[in-house]
């Protein structure tokens, strides 16, 4: 798998909020599995505020947070994200974020939560590229298998919750409870507080639709 190459875009054969879901899918994907290009960084500047239903907290908050990323790409220098990026992802050492389901769940890299990953990948037709040198449980893999999902029209609701509930809920918010505390960075804090907000809305609605 691969991020999405152009995660603002509509796919017209989808409904817009699951075109929606699906985009901001590959926003996290492609900021989370390689420095963000200048080309992403001015989509994400330049991209519309959120119009939610104000009697839904987590919308209201995904809003809000939507506005700060927003904020954020337009601040940021590309060069500063790059470094922002290696020094959270690709720090000497073990780095300050470990974005890996089988860390999260198990404390250990390349482990049971991984297996389940690939199995479940393999069920529904869906594979690593050959070229990617990042495991399938690392979150950005997740999310693109999660975009792909939303994006065929052929895996319902049912089997994006389920592969929600087995791959991300149980860990994601300590992930973006970790990006948004990282003290040296300053855009990925935004990210964190987006991608908190989002898999917030994404699990309210998946257990209302599901």
């Amino acid at each position: 798998m691969t991020p999405a190459t152009a995660p603002l875009a509509a796919d017209p054969a989808i409904a817009p909020e699951d075109a929606d879901r699906a985009g901001f899918y590959g926003v996290l994907s492609n900021l989370l599995a390689t420095p963000p290009s200048g080309a992403l960084l001015d989509a994400l500047a330049t991209a519309g505020p959120l119009a939610v239903d104000p009697g839904v907290p987590e919308g209201l908050a995904l809003a809000a947070a939507w506005d700060g990323l927003r904020a954020a790409a337009g601040e940021s220098d590309t060069a500063a994200v790059h470094a922002e990026w290696n020094a959270l992802f690709c720090g000497t050492g073990r780095p300050p974020v470990l974005p890996y389901a089988s860390y999260y769940e198990t404390g250990f890299l390349m482990e049971k939560p991984l297996a389940r990953v690939r199995d479940d990948l393999a069920a529904l037709g869906l594979a690593r590229e050959g070229d990617c040198g990042e495991p399938e449980d690392h979150l950005a893999a997740l999310c693109d298998a999660m975009r792909a999902l939303i994006g065929d029209g052929v895996h319902g609701i049912d089997v994006q919750h389920q592969f929600f509930h087995r791959h991300l809920q149980r860990w994601i918010g300590r992930c973006c409870a970790d990006l948004r505390g990282a003290t040296d960075a300053r855009f990925y804090r935004a990210v964190g507080d987006f991608a908190q907000a989002f898999f917030a809305v994404e699990a309210r609605a998946l257990s209302f639709e599901a």
